[in-house]
């Protein structure tokens, strides 16, 4: 039983089951104490009684004994086809009797029963004045009939109340035990502790609880990733922020200085005040895309005139230092996303691509669309990167050792911006050492379908 649903079914399904079971067991019991006196004892005791006391006598003999098996609908029948009790005899006892003085079996002997007749009955006996009477057993609605005794229908509560009442117990039980321990790892998440896991007690389970154990564990590591990424991120911003700030001041305090050199310091305070203004900008895209995953925006576009738009403006900072960048448009590749956001992620690994690719050499741009992917394939002829340190320039903040001199003019956060919208569209990102020199980004996407 993997599921819970099925658990929780197939219980209340066996409780069921054994309240039935013991209703026919408790009803098999009660008539068997009928069964065990025969017809025929009935019958000897009716004549016995009418012998005794006449009809008066047979009555009351006949209200105790039903009294004493009430599972059992005993009738004693005269000629007339009634019961000295006046009571109405079922229909099948009564067809019995009106067949038996048609026949002109009253007096006689006892008409033979029809196989599918629900009754039993005992030979005839006669009262001095020659009156008829047989005992009549209606077997009609055995075992069920057993359900008339105040003591079976008591003693079938009870046993249904504990059956039902134990069956709930377990399963209850079985159902709120995790859920408790759930709680109280949710409470554990909740007051700080981001290691708490409860997979590992669930272990064993297969169903709904197993699942959400592990669907916890899965949101408990994302919390604790995503806190220890905000906490790295807050520590490299403010490293980030300290250098310019400190030239800054240095700056402020050349500038102060009698005889200095007013406009290079002033030049010096806006390119620093313009780069903390581009930290600050992309550390806000970054944030914000950290919670854009589910409300993605999407929207119909083509990828070639994306990616021409790009292009178009690399090539203007490109030309201005005598670099070159390499494209040729080819047929419409359509794609749903946000051409903002797609826009910002190419236009970073591009522009990055121009900045260290060596002069007069050519940035190589090629849109590749093959089967379920969508490449697009960025090429350069800068230094290229230690092999080691390939995955991690798509971190926040990171930069290779030999760029780390603010005047690359690179802030650390722009490859980080491509992975993440990248991520967002199911996308990859991926930088290669090409052969001879120089470095390739290829960014992956899924067509549509």
């Amino acid at each position: 039983m993997r599921t819970l649903f099925l658990r929780i079914f197939l219980s209340f399904w066996a409780a069921m089951l054994l309240v039935l079971l013991s209703t026919a067991g408790v009803a098999w019991y009660r008539l068997s104490q009928v069964q065990s006196v025969t017809i025929r004892q009935l019958g000897e005791e009716a004549e016995a009684a009418l012998y005794s006391g006449g009809v008066p006598a047979m009555r009351t003999w006949l209200a105790e004994t039903q009294r004493k098996y009430p599972g059992r609908p005993i009738y004693v029948v005269g000629q007339t086809g009634e019961d000295i009790l006046d009571r109405p005899l079922p229909q099948a006892l009564r067809s019995y009797a009106r067949r038996m003085r048609e026949a002109g079996f009253f007096g006689v002997g006892v008409l033979p029963s029809r196989r599918n007749d629900p009754l039993l009955l005992t030979p005839l006996f006669t009262d001095r004045d020659g009156s008829v009477y047989t005992v009549m057993i209606d077997t009609a609605g055995w075992p069920l009939s057993a359900l008339r005794d105040t003591d079976v229908r008591l003693l079938l509560l009870a046993f249904a109340l504990v059956v039902s009442g134990l069956v709930c117990w377990l399963l209850a039980r079985y159902v709120s035990k995790p859920v408790v321990h759930l709680q109280a790892s949710a409470r554990s998440l909740a007051a700080g502790n981001l290691d708490t896991h409860v997979a590992e007690d669930f272990s064993r389970r297969k169903d709904e609880l197993g699942v959400l154990a592990r669907d916890f564990d899965t949101m408990a590591d994302h919390v604790r990733n995503l806190i220890a990424s905000k906490e790295t991120l807050l520590r490299a911003m403010s490293h980030e922020l300290r250098s310019p700030l400190a030239r800054l001041r240095v700056a402020l305090g050349l500038a102060r200085r009698e005889g200095a050199d007013l406009t290079r310091q002033l030049d010096r305070i806006e390119l620093e005040a313009e780069r903390l203004d581009e930290i600050i900008g992309q550390m806000l895209q970054l944030s914000q895309l950290r919670v854009v995953e589910h409300q993605l925006p999407r929207e119909p576009l083509d990828l070639t005139i994306l990616l021409s738009e790009v292009v178009d403006d690399a090539r203007l900072e490109a030309t201005a230092v005598n670099k070159q960048v390499e494209w040729k448009a080819g047929p419409p590749v359509p794609f749903d996303g946000d051409h903002a956001l797609l826009r910002s992620a190419i236009e970073n690994v591009l522009r990055n691509a121009v900045r260290f690719t060596t002069q007069n050499t050519a940035v190589m741009v090629s849109l590749i669309a093959e089967g379920r992917d969508i490449r697009i394939v960025i090429e350069d002829h800068g230094p290229g990167i230690p092999e080691a340190e390939l995955e991690r320039v798509f971190e926040p903040f990171y930069r290779v050792a030999e760029s780390r001199d603010r005047d690359s003019g690179g802030t650390g956060l722009g490859l980080a911006i491509t992975a993440r919208i990248i991520h967002l569209y199911s996308g990859t990102v991926r930088a290669f050492n090409r052969g001879g020199e120089g470095l390739k980004v290829e960014i992956t996407l899924p067509a549509l379908a």
